[in-house]
């Protein structure tokens, strides 16, 4: 009798560990993943959109054309974006960014700024930061 009590607190004490494994193994995934859900995707595709026009600016002395067509398509990709933004806080960091776009009257002059930008002080990428912990690169 004795047995079978040990043995049926051991099969406690295993399914309790593996419960225990199994949440610290999610807190971990979600953890390294960089940001969950729609903060994540929204921040994800906002660098993705941006790396884009960065690299087609650095190319813009040799193929003008190709930087335009680039921001124009970045741009109505952007509108897609930030429609996904999950709440005010990232509309209102996009909208700050965006404000930047809108200085420029030239696009010699945009892909200039472009590619001497230090993104690190974009509004989006400190909130993705910041805030949800997603580490967005341009």
């Amino acid at each position: 009798m004795r047995r079978l009590q040990q043995a049926g607190q051991v099969a406690g004490r295993r399914r309790t560990r593996a419960a225990v494994l199994a949440v610290v193994a999610g807190c971990v995934a979600a953890a390294c993943s960089g940001g969950s859900g729609a903060a994540g995707e929204f921040c994800t595709g906002y660098a993705s959109a941006l790396h884009d026009l960065v690299v087609a600016a650095r190319q813009y002395n040799a193929y003008p054309a190709n930087f335009a067509s680039i921001y124009k398509s970045t741009m109505d990709r952007l509108t897609e974006i930030r429609r996904t933004a999950p709440d005010d806080k990232l509309r209102s960091a996009f909208d700050t960014a965006a404000f930047t776009f809108s200085v420029f009257g030239a696009d010699a002059g945009l892909a200039d700024f472009l590619t001497r930008a230090d993104f690190s002080e974009n509004a989006v990428v400190r909130t993705c930061s910041a805030d949800y912990g997603v580490d967005v690169k341009v």
